[in-house]
């Protein structure tokens, strides 16, 4: 593995354009870095470039949302968790600390994790008929759909007027009916830990992808089967 210096091993083809388009990222190709934590590690895989992230102190800010002005997408991570790391893993968040996206685990003692996608897309402003507005948010997780550490797996989210589909290796995990609305616009990504610098991530990164626009299971990205020599 060699040290990162200059960037973080995670990337992005997004371009400037009217539409949104498909923004992936890997180790070969990356947005501009807003601030970069620690020493995260680039190594490589039989699937390309990958980056390890050592759960104290690895992090990387990005000037991207990738989501910004999708009126649906799919974002899709192919990652490791480490079996012994702290039970709270926050290794993506793409917005800002009000209107956000998450992707995180959580790790058991009996080295299985499961996982957690949190979608916020703020509070509506008060009006006559309604002074006190819920927060619009969903919290996609369920403790007993447990996988083992140590492998490296797909994560999927799909969003759209419709709902919210978290997955794991094409595999349904949890549902939301909260309407995705293309409000998640400004603010940055992290990766390897929450944009508060909470629960730093212990584990691998290969690839991010997100596409504006609904994916069916067997549409997602495949790299984990390779890597796991299936």
């Amino acid at each position: 593995m060699k040290k990162i210096t200059l960037l973080l091993a995670l990337c992005t083809a997004l371009l400037c354009s009217a539409q949104p388009r498909t923004a992936e990222w890997s180790a070969d190709y990356f947005p501009a870095i807003r601030s970069l934590f620690g020493e995260p590690q680039v190594f490589w895989t039989p699937a390309g470039q990958a980056v390890h992230f050592n759960g104290n102190g690895d992090g990387v800010f990005v000037e991207s949302v990738p989501v910004a002005g999708m009126e649906a997408f799919t974002l899709e991570v192919i990652f490791r968790q480490d079996g012994d790391a702290a039970f709270e893993q926050r290794f993506l968040h793409i917005g800002t600390m009000d209107k956000r996206i998450l992707f995180e685990t959580r790790v058991n003692p009996d080295k299985t994790w499961y996982f957690d996608a949190f979608v916020n897309l703020g509070t509506p402003e008060a009006t006559p008929e309604q002074p006190n507005p819920a927060r619009r948010s969903a919290v996609l997780i369920d403790e007993k759909l447990t996988h083992p550490t140590d492998r490296w797996y797909s994560l999927a989210l799909v969003a759209s007027p419709d709902g919210l589909v978290s997955y794991v290796d094409g595999v349904e995990q949890c549902r939301s009916s909260l309407p995705w609305l293309p409000l998640v616009n400004e603010g940055f990504t992290s990766v390897g830990v929450r944009q508060n610098m909470v629960c730093w991530f212990k584990g691998d990164l290969l690839k991010l992808r997100v596409t504006p626009r609904v994916l069916k299971p067997e549409e997602f990205l495949q790299d984990h089967k390779k890597l796991n020599g299936e």
